[in-house]
C-alpha cells in the first residue's frame, strides 16, 4: 500500500511568487506527494489555474491539487483550462470541484445562488468528462448550450477524474453518480 500526502496552502497562504516557489522545492525535498490551492474568488488568495501552472514548470513531480468553485463557470472554458493544465504538467493534475462557500461576499461573487448551485453541478459533471473525451459535444441545458464543440488538447490522464464531497443527502448522491 502506498500512502501519498498533500499539503493545502490554505486561503491567504502566500501571493509571493519566491514564497511558493519556496514551498514548492521543500515540499518535493521533504516526499509530499502534492500541493493544493483552493479556490475562493473574495480572498486574497491566487488563482489555483494560474498558481499550479506556475508550479507544474517550477517543479516536474509534485502533482497539482486544486479546490475549485464549479457553479458560475462557463464549461467549456473550464474543460479547456483543465485540459490544457494536465497535458502541460504531464498528468498531474488533480481536481475537487465544490459547490463553493456559502457566506458573503462569496456568494455574489460566484455569481450562482445558493439553491441552484447543486443543479449546476448535476448538469456539468457530465458534460465535462465529455468535452474532455476529444469528441465533438453538442449540449443544450439550463447552465450551457452549444453545439459541435472539440475541446483540445485533451487531457493527458484518460479519464481526467475529479472529486466532489457534501454532507447532504443531494451532494452524497452526487459524489456515487458523478465523481
Amino acid at each position: 500500500m502506498k500512502v501519498r500526502i498533500g499539503v493545502s496552502l490554505g486561503i491567504g497562504a502566500t501571493t509571493d511568487v519566491g514564497a511558493l516557489g519556496q514551498v514548492v522545492d521543500n515540499l518535493d525535498e521533504l516526499d509530499f506527494d502534492s500541493l493544493w490551492l483552493p479556490e475562493v474568488l473574495s480572498a486574497p488568495a491566487l488563482d489555483p489555474l494560474v498558481a499550479l501552472a506556475f508550479v507544474a514548470a517550477h517543479n516536474p513531480r509534485l502533482k497539482l491539487g486544486t479546490t475549485m468553485v464549479l457553479p458560475g463557470r462557463n464549461p467549456v472554458r473550464l474543460a479547456k483550462e483543465l485540459a490544457t493544465l494536465d497535458m502541460l504538467s504531464g498528468g498531474r493534475l488533480l481536481v475537487t470541484f465544490v459547490p463553493g462557500l456559502a457566506r458573503s461576499p462569496e456568494v455574489d461573487a460566484v455569481g450562482v445562488p445558493t439553491a441552484e448551485k447543486g443543479l449546476v453541478m448535476d448538469e456539468v459533471l457530465p458534460l465535462l468528462r465529455r468535452l474532455w473525451s476529444g469528441e465533438q459535444v453538442s449540449h443544450h441545458g439550463d447552465v450551457a448550450t452549444f453545439d459541435d464543440v472539440v475541446v483540445s488538447p485533451k487531457p493527458t490522464q484518460q479519464p481526467l477524474e475529479f472529486w466532489t464531497g457534501g454532507m447532504v443527502r443531494s451532494a452524497l448522491r452526487r459524489c456515487g453518480r458523478f465523481a
